[in-house]
């Protein structure tokens, strides 16, 4: 039973971030931002801190919350808004080294989407990932990636279009091989999703579910 102290995100937060993606200015986010610290600041904050609790119970690992900036850094942007229209926040590993798995929530008025994952492996980790999945640990891993894909969950987007250098093309694991990172999503109905009271129990039931592909990923690192 997941902690108390948080029930889920509220109208108002969605209210936010739709007026601030029609409004993305430094003048209506200055004009709103008692909104902004109520509505989404000080909820993410209770849901990260809380879900950081939870994920140590279920991993048995300390995990170090995430919120990343609502400020966009737009040095070298062609979009100059200057606001991110959502909301995201990431778990890891306390004293996880580059490319240790994270557990992720991202929210704005177009999703309400969670994950688990490394977006991109750093390159020993890329090396050892391929001779994994080439061997019989791949077999396991691909086994377990299209049962989570058969009961919802969705697999990021690969990141080349053909076979890396040196593996086999006609090999039954070959898909995988076009990964330089692997992340499981899933996605709720609607963004309205994250105002349910239940909210946090069931984030931490797909994590529970996702589990064993953290640890997999974890292993791996």
């Amino acid at each position: 039973m997941p902690a108390t102290g948080f029930s889920g995100f509220s109208d108002e937060t969605l209210a936010f971030l739709n007026g601030l993606k029609a409004n993305n200015s430094r003048d209506w986010f200055d004009a709103n931002r008692k909104s902004y610290e109520a509505a989404v600041k000080a909820p993410s904050k209770a849901f990260s801190d809380i879900m950081a609790g939870e994920l140590e119970r279920l991993t048995g690992t300390a995990q170090k919350p995430k919120i990343f900036r609502i400020n966009r850094d737009i040095r070298f942007s062609k979009d100059k808004t200057p606001y991110n229209t959502h909301i995201h926040i990431s778990w890891m590993p306390v004293g996880g080294g580059e490319g240790a798995p994270a557990f992720m929530f991202g929210l704005s008025t177009e999703y309400c989407t969670l994950g688990c994952g490394t977006f991109e492996f750093p390159k020993p980790m890329l090396e050892r990932y391929r001779e994994t999945i080439a061997g019989a640990r791949g077999e396991e891993l691909g086994k377990m990636i299209d049962g989570l894909i058969a009961d919802g969950y969705r697999l990021n987007e690969p990141a080349l279009k053909r076979v890396p250098a040196g593996f086999p093309a006609d090999h039954p694991r070959a898909a995988l091989s076009l990964h330089k990172g692997l992340a499981l999503w899933r996605d709720f109905e609607s963004s309205q999703s994250a105002t349910e009271p239940d909210l946090m129990r069931k984030c931490l039931g797909h994590f529970e579910t996702l589990l064993p592909f953290w640890r997999f990923l974890s292993a791996a690192g």
